[in-house]
């Protein structure tokens, strides 16, 4: 229940992502949320169901519309429009208004967002893409990773929360200290329950929740996750059932046709000069195809004495022409095709172990980074790719087929059979899951990544489809604006063993003393740039930079869960 006193938090924008963000606002407490943008009754409509108040102004980065959103009191101004321009330019409006307010940037541009931070003071900038790249890129490596960041921010590894089974990656019968020493990777929970003791002994069919170094995890990344493999084998069966309904691929009709019509000529020539030939069978069709391929050797010939004869011989002559014309155009026309198919990209690809791509936008370009940092075989589907993608595919060796990924001739190029894993990430919602399917109908055992705009649609096509790794952009990023509008640090949230978990990277200080909240989980340190899972917070030293998650049911009122954590990682904490 908000007050009218209460400070303010004004989210611009009109999208999914500013909707989700200003509803993740408004179930915490002590503070008014209010949505700046241009009008329209159903957004309206919207963000009134969430609790906010949803200000209209033809011009959100006008200083008109942001004094009316209560600017001059607000605490925290978060830009999450699609326009990078307009949301720097209402974020420096605001800041001219109330220049202690803190400011939350969305921008696309990665490179400009990192100058921003280190020029703005107070002021965080995140990349949607970026953001949400590692997570979809972390899945489709290993289909029971459910959430994936690079550590630390902006170019540290790839790392991830996954799923385990203990005997299935060899540390059934250890100890939890023993198990994260085996797979160099920090055990969060066991069978549900979060923070396991150290010396707790593993069960072989415990069930694991884990964080690591994605690159680190790949040695026990099961397949597919054993959990839902029944599904899969009813996913095969019906594919099998499918498979041996198929249709003979259909002939193209031209060809078709004129192949009927020199087949009846030479058929009715045949028959003709059989006859004129007293009864030579070998000798009248030897005749007619000479005459129709316009050879004519001359060593046989029709007599001259008949008209009939003559005629007849002129007919095959004109008729082998045309056909004979008609089939070197067609073969020219399709030559020409072909060519043109190849030199656009479109070819069969004989990788195996590879992982598909299919959009190379903002998101997928970031994926496509982060997968080629590990190693990865890509084939990269985009229907209309840049120059620069080109020449990364040129320079990268990796393959790149410029074609429409949801047709059905795109994806038998893909080799999906030996496919590693496909990820979806155009910017429709409904051809991506067009994508999936036909990708599913060709091997059903896949992983399959898919992107989804809308949460509660990406919801309902994980449920309804069976596709596990089904991520909303704006599902994932939403949490992070909202931790980014308290805290700098602020990398989002995650959630297992039916907890909350905010997740966030602190500066260690150059000096004081180091105490972590009493629920907090240390996850990794980065030191010097190198990589580390750690789990003691007494281990850190100044200037390290720790990842920590905190639960967030104790700090659903009041104060931020990582702005509380980040004072006690602080000197004097």
């Amino acid at each position: 229940m908000t007050e009218p006193d209460d400070p303010v938090m004004i989210v611009v924008g009109g999208g999914a992502i500013a909707l989700s963000t200003a509803q993740e606002l408004c179930a915490l407490q002590g503070h008014r949320v209010v949505v700046l943008w241009r009008r329209d009754p159903d957004f309206t409509r919207a963000v009134e169901g969430i609790g906010a108040v949803h200000i209209a102004a033809p011009r959100p980065d006008s200083a008109e519309a942001l004094d009316r959103a209560g600017v001059h009191h607000a605490v925290t101004i978060l830009a999450l429009s699609p326009d990078d321009q307009l949301n720097l330019h209402a974020a420096l409006l605001a800041r001219d208004a109330n220049p202690r307010i803190r400011i939350v940037l969305r921008q696309f541009n990665r490179t400009l967002a990192h100058k921003i931070e280190q020029n703005l003071p107070n002021c965080s900038v995140l990349s949607l893409a970026w953001h949400s790249a590692a997570t979809y890129a972390a899945a489709s490596v290993d289909p029971s990773c459910f959430r994936g960041l690079q550590f630390p921010e902006p170019d540290g590894p790839l790392t991830g929360f996954a799923t385990r089974i203990a005997e299935s990656c060899g540390v059934g019968g250890e100890t939890v200290a023993g198990a994260e020493r085996v797979l160099g990777a920090r055990i969060l929970a066991v069978d549900g329950k979060t923070a396991p003791a150290r010396d707790m002994v593993l069960a072989g069919r415990a069930e694991l929740v884990l964080y690591g170094d994605v690159a680190g995890l790949q040695s026990s990344t099961p397949r597919q996750p054993a959990a839902r493999g029944h599904l899969a084998l009813g996913r095969r069966l019906r594919s099998l059932l499918h498979r041996g309904r198929r249709q003979p691929p259909r002939l193209n009709p031209i060809l078709v046709r004129l192949a009927l019509a020199a087949f009846m000529v030479l058929l009715l020539g045949t028959w003709y000069f059989h006859a004129a030939f007293k009864g030579a069978w070998l000798d009248a069709v030897y005749f007619v195809v000479a005459t129709m391929t316009t050879t004519g050797y001359g060593d046989l010939t029709p007599d001259r004495s008949h008209p009939v004869d003559i005629v007849s011989a002129m007919v095959l002559m004109l008729a082998g022409t045309i056909i004979t014309g008609l089939f070197i155009a067609f073969g020219a026309s399709l030559l020409t095709r072909v060519h043109w198919v190849s030199m656009q990209g479109l070819r069969p690809v004989h990788r195996r172990g590879h992982i598909v791509v299919c959009g190379a936008g903002s998101i997928g370009s970031q994926v496509i980074d982060l997968l080629l940092t590990l190693g990865k075989h890509l084939v990269v589907v985009e229907i209309s790719p840049d120059t620069a993608m080109i020449e990364r595919a040129r320079e990268q060796r990796f393959d790149l087929l410029t074609g429409d990924a949801s047709r059905d001739a795109t994806l038998d190029l893909c080799n999906l059979n030996a496919a590693h894993g496909l990820i979806a990430l155009t910017n429709v919602d409904t051809l991506n899951l067009e994508i999936a399917l036909g990708a599913r109908a060709r091997n059903p055992t896949m992983p399959i990544v898919l992107r989804i705009a809308e949460a509660s649609f990406a919801a309902s096509i994980a449920r309804h489809f069976e596709f596990e790794t089904t991520y909303s952009a704006a599902a994932l990023a939403a949490p992070a604006f909202v931790g980014l509008s308290r805290f700098p640090g602020s990398r989002g949230r995650v959630a297992f063993a039916d907890q909350e978990f905010a997740v966030g990277e602190v500066v260690i200080a150059e000096a004081g003393r180091l105490t972590a909240p009493r629920d907090a989980i240390l996850l990794a340190v980065s030191r010097l740039g190198d990589f580390a899972i750690a789990d003691d917070v007494a281990e850190l030293g100044p200037g390290d930079r720790a990842l920590v998650i905190v639960p967030l049911a104790p700090f659903r009122e009041g104060r931020s869960t990582l702005a509380a954590a980040a004072e006690r990682f602080l000197p004097g904490g």
